[in-house]
Protein backbone atom coordinates (compact mmCIF):
# COMPACT_ATOMS: atom_id res chain seq x y z
CA UNK A 1 0.00 0.00 0.00
CA UNK A 2 2.76 2.25 1.11
CA UNK A 3 4.73 1.17 -2.09
CA UNK A 4 1.96 2.31 -4.54
CA UNK A 5 0.73 5.65 -2.41
CA UNK A 6 4.69 6.45 -3.10
CA UNK A 7 4.58 5.96 -6.63
CA UNK A 8 1.44 7.80 -7.25
CA UNK A 9 2.83 10.29 -5.63
CA UNK A 10 6.27 10.38 -7.84
CA UNK A 11 3.82 10.35 -10.64
CA UNK A 12 1.80 13.70 -9.37
CA UNK A 13 5.18 15.03 -9.20
CA UNK A 14 6.39 14.39 -12.69
CA UNK A 15 3.43 15.33 -14.34
CA UNK A 16 2.84 18.57 -11.52
CA UNK A 17 6.60 19.66 -12.64
CA UNK A 18 5.78 18.76 -16.60
CA UNK A 19 2.60 21.43 -16.57
CA UNK A 20 4.25 23.57 -14.61
CA UNK A 21 7.42 24.21 -16.66
CA UNK A 22 5.48 24.02 -19.84
CA UNK A 23 3.20 26.75 -18.21
CA UNK A 24 6.33 28.79 -17.15
CA UNK A 25 8.09 28.45 -20.87
CA UNK A 26 5.29 30.12 -22.65
CA UNK A 27 4.60 32.63 -20.22
CA UNK A 28 8.16 33.47 -20.08
CA UNK A 29 9.02 33.53 -23.69
CA UNK A 30 5.93 35.71 -24.09
CA UNK A 31 7.06 38.02 -21.79
CA UNK A 32 10.90 37.89 -22.99
CA UNK A 33 10.09 38.56 -26.71
CA UNK A 34 7.52 41.80 -25.68
CA UNK A 35 10.42 42.87 -23.40
CA UNK A 36 12.76 42.43 -25.80
CA UNK A 37 10.52 43.82 -28.63
CA UNK A 38 10.00 47.31 -27.07
CA UNK A 39 13.22 47.81 -25.72
CA UNK A 40 14.63 47.45 -29.27
CA UNK A 41 11.94 49.78 -30.51
CA UNK A 42 12.96 52.37 -28.07
CA UNK A 43 17.06 52.20 -28.75
CA UNK A 44 15.86 53.02 -32.31
CA UNK A 45 16.30 49.05 -33.66
CA UNK A 46 14.11 49.09 -37.31
CA UNK A 47 11.09 46.97 -36.97
CA UNK A 48 12.28 44.91 -39.95
CA UNK A 49 15.20 44.07 -37.77
CA UNK A 50 13.42 43.53 -34.95
CA UNK A 51 10.91 41.15 -36.84
CA UNK A 52 13.58 38.88 -38.33
CA UNK A 53 15.27 38.77 -35.02
CA UNK A 54 14.36 39.11 -31.58
CA UNK A 55 10.57 37.95 -32.56
CA UNK A 56 11.59 35.27 -34.89
CA UNK A 57 13.91 33.93 -32.18
CA UNK A 58 11.74 34.94 -28.95
CA UNK A 59 8.98 32.44 -29.96
CA UNK A 60 11.61 29.27 -30.30
CA UNK A 61 13.23 30.14 -27.18
CA UNK A 62 11.10 27.74 -25.15
CA UNK A 63 11.92 24.90 -27.63
CA UNK A 64 15.23 26.35 -27.28
CA UNK A 65 15.93 26.30 -23.94
CA UNK A 66 14.46 22.34 -23.46
CA UNK A 67 16.64 21.41 -25.81
CA UNK A 68 19.26 22.93 -24.45
CA UNK A 69 18.36 22.19 -21.21
CA UNK A 70 17.85 18.21 -21.95
CA UNK A 71 21.41 18.38 -23.13
CA UNK A 72 22.86 19.34 -19.96
CA UNK A 73 20.62 16.62 -18.28
CA UNK A 74 21.72 13.94 -20.43
CA UNK A 75 18.99 13.34 -22.51
CA UNK A 76 19.70 14.46 -25.87
CA UNK A 77 16.57 12.04 -27.05
CA UNK A 78 14.26 14.51 -25.47
CA UNK A 79 16.59 17.50 -27.18
CA UNK A 80 15.87 15.57 -30.66
CA UNK A 81 12.46 14.34 -30.02
CA UNK A 82 11.08 17.77 -29.16
CA UNK A 83 12.75 19.37 -31.99
CA UNK A 84 10.95 17.15 -34.65
CA UNK A 85 7.97 17.36 -32.78
CA UNK A 86 7.50 20.64 -32.55
CA UNK A 87 8.18 21.60 -36.08
CA UNK A 88 5.71 18.48 -37.25
CA UNK A 89 2.75 19.41 -34.75
CA UNK A 90 3.43 23.51 -35.95
CA UNK A 91 2.91 22.07 -39.84
CA UNK A 92 0.14 19.30 -38.95
CA UNK A 93 -2.08 20.61 -36.12
CA UNK A 94 -1.90 24.13 -36.03
CA UNK A 95 -2.06 24.46 -39.59
CA UNK A 96 -4.40 21.82 -40.04
CA UNK A 97 -7.31 22.91 -37.09
CA UNK A 98 -7.79 26.49 -38.67
CA UNK A 99 -7.60 25.10 -41.93
CA UNK A 100 -11.11 23.02 -40.85
CA UNK A 101 -12.31 26.19 -39.91
CA UNK A 102 -11.63 28.99 -42.73
CA UNK A 103 -10.07 28.52 -46.48
CA UNK A 104 -6.74 29.66 -46.49
CA UNK A 105 -5.12 31.01 -50.07
CA UNK A 106 -1.94 30.17 -50.68
CA UNK A 107 -0.88 31.93 -53.47
CA UNK A 108 1.03 34.87 -52.78
CA UNK A 109 5.26 35.60 -53.41
CA UNK A 110 5.80 35.89 -50.31
CA UNK A 111 4.47 33.10 -48.99
CA UNK A 112 5.57 30.62 -52.05
CA UNK A 113 9.11 32.42 -50.63
CA UNK A 114 8.55 31.05 -46.88
CA UNK A 115 7.22 27.34 -49.02
CA UNK A 116 10.54 26.90 -50.24
CA UNK A 117 12.54 28.07 -47.35
CA UNK A 118 10.92 25.30 -45.05
CA UNK A 119 11.48 22.72 -47.44
CA UNK A 120 14.76 23.62 -47.90
CA UNK A 121 15.74 23.20 -43.78
CA UNK A 122 13.66 20.04 -43.61
CA UNK A 123 15.87 18.44 -46.53
CA UNK A 124 18.78 19.95 -44.93
CA UNK A 125 17.65 18.20 -41.74
CA UNK A 126 17.20 14.89 -43.54
CA UNK A 127 20.74 15.09 -45.11
CA UNK A 128 21.99 15.63 -42.12
CA UNK A 129 20.03 12.78 -40.10
CA UNK A 130 21.24 10.30 -42.21
CA UNK A 131 25.23 10.97 -41.07
CA UNK A 132 23.98 9.15 -38.19
CA UNK A 133 25.23 12.29 -35.90
CA UNK A 134 24.37 15.81 -34.72
CA UNK A 135 27.55 17.16 -33.90
CA UNK A 136 29.25 20.57 -33.81
CA UNK A 137 29.54 20.55 -37.91
CA UNK A 138 26.02 19.47 -38.12
CA UNK A 139 25.67 22.64 -35.81
CA UNK A 140 27.37 25.04 -38.09
CA UNK A 141 25.87 23.99 -41.62
CA UNK A 142 22.64 24.30 -39.96
CA UNK A 143 23.35 28.11 -38.42
CA UNK A 144 25.42 29.26 -41.55
CA UNK A 145 21.68 27.75 -43.01
CA UNK A 146 19.71 29.98 -40.93
CA UNK A 147 21.86 32.98 -41.21
CA UNK A 148 21.19 32.88 -44.99
CA UNK A 149 17.47 32.94 -44.95
CA UNK A 150 17.76 35.51 -42.27
CA UNK A 151 19.81 37.57 -44.99
CA UNK A 152 17.23 36.45 -47.61
CA UNK A 153 14.28 37.92 -45.74
CA UNK A 154 15.90 41.06 -44.96
CA UNK A 155 16.76 41.51 -48.91
CA UNK A 156 13.19 40.55 -49.70
CA UNK A 157 11.27 42.78 -47.23
CA UNK A 158 14.18 45.87 -48.04
CA UNK A 159 12.79 45.64 -51.78
CA UNK A 160 9.23 44.83 -50.97
CA UNK A 161 9.58 48.61 -48.73
CA UNK A 162 11.25 50.05 -52.07
CA UNK A 163 8.30 48.65 -54.30
CA UNK A 164 6.03 50.89 -51.98
CA UNK A 165 3.96 47.73 -50.76
CA UNK A 166 5.15 48.33 -47.15
CA UNK A 167 6.49 50.98 -44.99
CA UNK A 168 8.58 51.38 -41.46
CA UNK A 169 4.78 52.62 -40.11
CA UNK A 170 3.09 49.03 -41.47
CA UNK A 171 5.96 46.98 -39.90
CA UNK A 172 5.21 48.64 -36.81
CA UNK A 173 1.91 47.72 -36.84
CA UNK A 174 2.07 44.40 -37.61
CA UNK A 175 5.05 43.14 -35.10
CA UNK A 176 4.38 41.10 -32.22
CA UNK A 177 4.07 42.62 -28.53
CA UNK A 178 4.81 46.64 -30.14
CA UNK A 179 3.83 49.12 -27.60
CA UNK A 180 5.10 52.35 -28.14
CA UNK A 181 3.11 53.33 -24.35
CA UNK A 182 4.73 50.61 -22.56
CA UNK A 183 7.14 52.66 -19.71
CA UNK A 184 10.56 51.41 -19.10
CA UNK A 185 9.49 49.37 -15.78
CA UNK A 186 7.12 47.54 -17.71
CA UNK A 187 9.75 46.54 -20.48
CA UNK A 188 12.27 45.81 -17.73
CA UNK A 189 10.32 43.76 -15.60
CA UNK A 190 9.17 41.38 -19.04
CA UNK A 191 12.75 41.07 -19.72
CA UNK A 192 13.48 39.90 -16.08
CA UNK A 193 10.23 37.68 -15.93
CA UNK A 194 11.55 36.18 -19.41
CA UNK A 195 14.98 35.29 -18.30
CA UNK A 196 14.21 33.84 -15.25
CA UNK A 197 11.07 31.81 -16.11
CA UNK A 198 12.83 30.25 -19.26
CA UNK A 199 15.61 28.35 -17.75
CA UNK A 200 13.26 27.60 -14.69
CA UNK A 201 10.61 26.49 -16.98
CA UNK A 202 12.64 24.40 -18.88
CA UNK A 203 14.28 22.94 -15.71
CA UNK A 204 10.93 21.65 -14.44
CA UNK A 205 10.04 20.65 -17.89
CA UNK A 206 12.67 18.32 -19.08
CA UNK A 207 12.91 16.80 -15.51
CA UNK A 208 9.42 16.02 -15.11
CA UNK A 209 9.14 14.58 -18.75
CA UNK A 210 12.17 12.34 -18.79
CA UNK A 211 10.33 11.14 -15.16
CA UNK A 212 7.43 10.31 -17.00
CA UNK A 213 9.40 8.23 -19.79
CA UNK A 214 11.36 6.18 -16.86
CA UNK A 215 8.29 5.54 -15.29
CA UNK A 216 6.01 4.21 -17.87
CA UNK A 217 8.67 2.73 -20.27
CA UNK A 218 8.51 5.06 -22.70
CA UNK A 219 11.56 6.34 -24.69
CA UNK A 220 12.80 10.31 -24.55
CA UNK A 221 12.54 10.69 -27.79
CA UNK A 222 9.00 9.47 -28.06
CA UNK A 223 8.11 12.01 -24.86
CA UNK A 224 9.54 14.44 -26.91
CA UNK A 225 7.77 14.04 -29.93
CA UNK A 226 4.26 13.90 -28.16
CA UNK A 227 3.73 15.59 -24.88
CA UNK A 228 6.38 18.10 -24.96
CA UNK A 229 5.75 19.07 -28.90
CA UNK A 230 2.48 19.30 -28.98
CA UNK A 231 2.51 21.58 -25.25
CA UNK A 232 5.17 24.00 -27.17
CA UNK A 233 3.15 24.30 -30.05
CA UNK A 234 -0.01 25.26 -27.85
CA UNK A 235 0.20 29.28 -28.26
CA UNK A 236 0.72 28.91 -32.13
CA UNK A 237 -2.63 27.00 -32.28
CA UNK A 238 -4.54 29.19 -30.29
CA UNK A 239 -2.88 32.50 -32.54
CA UNK A 240 -3.86 30.71 -35.79
CA UNK A 241 -7.54 29.26 -34.81
CA UNK A 242 -7.88 33.10 -33.47
CA UNK A 243 -6.91 34.45 -36.82
CA UNK A 244 -8.94 31.71 -38.92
Amino acid sequence: MLDWLSISAGLLTDWAFTIVGLLLLLLAGDSLVKGAVNMSLRLGVPALIVSLTIVAFGTSAPELLISIQAIFDGVPDLALGNVVGSNTANVLLVLGVPAMMAVMHTSGCDTRNSYLQMLGGSLLFIALAYRGVFDWIAGLVLLAALAAMLITAALAAQRHRKNGKASEEDELEDLEGADPDLPWSKIILFLVLGLIGLPLGANLLVEGASNIALDYGIPEAVIGLTLVAIGTSLPELATTVMAA
